[in-house]
């Protein structure tokens, strides 16, 4: 009988989630599950995660990071004393937050992780502090503890759409194929039988759960309520703040994670009000929906995911308190209305959030990794059973098959727009001059990796043929697909046993391809950094009064004032569709053309040269769904713009210009400015500036990465292989300097 050790935390909702699985396991035969859950620090802890007085305020004395070491130190050795009793078959880690440093203990076991976030988002969603324009830079300190224990997990469940988006972006690099969305749900009593129906005639109550009032929306709920609703409702507040009562108004202080009691005050309540704007996954939404109670919350984090807007509840946008007034005043006033979508709530938390399945779905995985234990080591491609079943090809004819296979691979495991066939296919067919040579890997006839190469050379020279990145030179950032580790280590040794000698521009120093060329072994590797891409982090609710002062903010809106009162109104554009594309070209082409008169050595990429190019590739992102396109107009002239392409949540900037006569007007400060104020409605929440930094992206980024060129050679077999290997690098090198020249000549 399989023994599994369950890890967590003991804080907020974790404890709710560990005491439903302790009652879910008990009724499981043939298991058995021990549980070890985190305990508070002694006086030693709380001295050394104390905020720094000074540095707290902007967020610069690491306490967050601090806190959560001294809290998993105490983890550690309760999990090294548990693991040193033996009979432990595998590990469950909720969080991976429960065991930073601990890395080597739970590489002893397998080990499946669940998660509601990442350390990366967390940095703007602490209950206690407030985000500051230095909390992005200082959470990149928590990945040298985060990602060792990830790398430890056979599957990582993750809670919500986001948290998948982010353990997959370059801070992390999570392999595609070891990372699921599961949706981990609620453990309650309503999810066998409904709570008893509600008196339609009685006095309707709002209930409002959150440890903190002001990070939770609270204060708000209470203005409200004591401005516009207090003659029509009552409101209880489920809390540990301390607040006076008054008339229709009560406070429960003493209702600790998993007290049953929590469903008694939900059955005898008649809607809840949640208007957080920094919770991820928040249990307390789930739990009054199964209560048959409507939710009215603000649409952050996976609150979108779990109520359906106008079926379950009402969602209103952060910020607009008159909204949130009349979506309550409705609510409180429509009998008909919150029974019709307390029952749909209901059902879509027995449907989608029932954590009786999720329970099955992480022990089936449990019982997946004790298996696979006996075989943590896949063989290269080129030996072994794997390797069979592993074919390298490379791909000239670009037929609508192929692309469709190509863009299926991509829209699965791609990261960057560069990677699909939208941008390479199209470049090859407008701007290119070799001849593509796209490098695939199939297992069982299915398209499992690809690098998008073009081969240049010098006719049947092949010993001086050098293969680049379809589309180099028009600054993307490049990127090999693979579904899994062994489906990549197939495309680097194919591309060693066909002897590709590579050339590749832009690609990220973090990168997978990298990093398998090094580790191979039997390859010749130079990379030389070139670049560094700022990014600008919004996670949901950011905005950009969180990012830049208030100083800058004003700035920014007395430049717009000055523009529009002598030019006219100051507006923005937002083009996202094929046809607003169209609509709008010959304003965006003619934009392009003044810009790059002001400056001629910039690469005009929507100029006469490129612009056929341009307008199809752009058509076809728009076409997918990719396309993000904001422009500056004062009156009806467009005097600047920025083009962006998405792959899931990350927005990567492609070109931007602007008129030179509109420069006062601080058009790159404008567009981002808008851009972060709209992410959340334009689906983002990472901004990749990519090649090309300038004054005012530096302004804004919250971090970096830097890319870089790679060139590698296969090293031959035989005594005098690394040095042949060497001569062709030194060729390649060559070959690259005259390159640089004939263009700058050409410039």
């Amino acid at each position: 009988m399989p023994r599994y050790l369950f890890i967590n935390e003991n804080i907020g909702g974790h404890q709710t989630v560990h005491a439903a699985l302790r009652r879910i396991f008990a009724d499981v035969e043939g298991i058995e599950v021990d549980f070890v859950d985190g305990q508070p620090p002694g006086l030693l802890g709380r001295i050394l995660r104390a905020p720094v007085p000074g540095l707290a305020r902007l967020d610069l004395d690491l306490q967050p990071l601090r806190s959560q070491l001294v809290h998993s130190a105490g983890i550690r050795r309760q999990v090294k004393k548990r693991l040193a009793d033996g009979n432990v078959d595998a590990i469950h880690l909720y969080t991976q937050n429960a065991m930073l440093g601990g890395s080597r203990l739970l590489a002893q076991l397998p080990t499946v992780i669940t998660t509601d976030s990442t350390g990366r988002l967390n940095a703007f969603s602490l209950p206690y502090r407030p985000p500051t324009r230095f909390s992005a830079a200082m959470s990149r300190v928590a990945l040298l503890f985060e990602r060792p224990v990830l790398e430890q997990a056979h599957m990582v469940f993750a809670n919500t759409r986001q948290v998948v988006e982010s353990l997959r972006s370059a801070d992390y690099r999570f392999p595609a194929q070891r990372v699921r969305h599961l949706e981990l749900g609620i453990f309650s009593p309503y999810l066998g039988q409904p709570p008893a129906p509600r008196d339609p005639g009685r006095r309707p109550t709002i209930v409002f759960i959150g440890a903190t009032l002001e990070r939770k929306g609270g204060t708000v709920l209470l203005d409200i309520w004591r401005e516009h609703l207090r003659e029509l409702a009552d409101l209880p507040l489920i809390t540990f703040e301390q607040v006076p009562a008054e008339p229709g108004l009560t406070v429960v202080n003493d209702l600790r994670q998993g007290d049953q009691r929590l469903w008694g005050i939900l059955a005898d309540a008649d809607l809840m009000c949640f208007p957080s704007v920094i919770d991820q996954a928040p249990n307390a939404v789930l739990e009054a929906m199964v209560a048959e109670l409507p939710v009215v919350a603000h649409p952050v984090g996976a609150i979108p995911e779990m109520i359906v807007d106008g079926e379950t509840g009402i969602l209103v946008e952060p910020g607009d308190t008159d909204a949130l007034t009349e979506a309550l005043r409705q609510l409180i006033t429509d009998t008909e209305l919150r029974a019709r979508m307390g029952r749909a709530g209901r059902e879509r938390v027995i449907e989608r959030y029932n954590m009786v399945d999720s329970a099955r779905v992480i022990l089936d995985e449990l019982d997946a990794a004790t298996h696979a234990r006996t075989d943590t080591v896949s063989p290269p491609a080129g030996g072994g059973d794997d390797a069979d079943e592993l074919v390298f090809g490379i791909e000239s004819d670009l037929s609508e098959q192929f692309l469709g296979e190509w863009s299926d691979l991509a829209e699965r495991t791609g990261r960057r727009s560069a990677s699909r066939p939208a941008y390479g296919a199209t470049w090859q067919e407008h701007l290119g001059k070799g001849r593509p040579a796209i490098a695939t890997v199939r297992r069982a006839g299915e398209l499992v990796a690809l690098l998008p190469l073009q081969a240049r050379g010098s006719g049947s020279l092949h010993w001086n043929t050098v293969h680049r990145l379809l589309g180099h030179g028009l600054g993307t950032v490049g990127e090999a697909l693979a579904t899994d580790p062994a489906a990549l280590r197939g495309l680097i040794t194919g591309l060693h046993d066909n002897d590709v000698m590579l050339d590749l521009t832009h690609l990220p120093q973090d990168s997978p391809l990298l990093q398998g060329l090094l580790d191979a072994g039997d390859w010749l590797v130079e990379f030389t950094v070139d670049e560094r891409c700022p990014v600008i982090e919004c996670p949901p609710g950011v905005i950009a009064r969180d990012l830049r002062s208030a100083k800058s903010i004003r700035r920014f809106r007395v430049a717009r004032e000055r523009t529009a009162a002598a030019h006219g109104e100051v507006g923005f554009v937002v083009v996202r569709t094929p046809e607003e594309l169209d609509r709008h070209w010959a304003e965006i082409r003619d934009l392009a053309d003044l810009a790059r008169g002001d400056n001629p050595g910039t690469l005009n990429l929507l100029g006469a040269t490129h612009e056929p190019f341009s307008r199809d590739y752009l058509t076809r992102e728009a076409a997918g769904g990719h396309l993000i396109l904001i422009g500056l107009t004062v009156g009806d002239r467009w005097v600047a713009c920025s083009v962006m392409v998405t792959t899931g949540a990350r927005a990567e900037g492609w070109f931007t210009c602007h008129d030179p006569e509109f420069r006062d007007l601080i058009p790159g400060h404008q567009l981002i400015e808008y851009i972060v104020d709209h992410h959340d409605e334009l689906g983002v929440t990472f901004i990749d500036e990519m090649i090309g930094a300038s004054p005012y992206k530096l302004d804004w980024q919250t971090g970096g990465y830097q890319v870089g060129t790679v060139r590698a050679v296969p090293v031959r077999p035989g005594g005098r292989g690394r040095s042949r290997a060497r001569a062709r690098l030194r060729t390649l090198d060559a070959l690259t300097r005259a390159t640089d020249m004939v263009g700058r000549l050409r410039r």
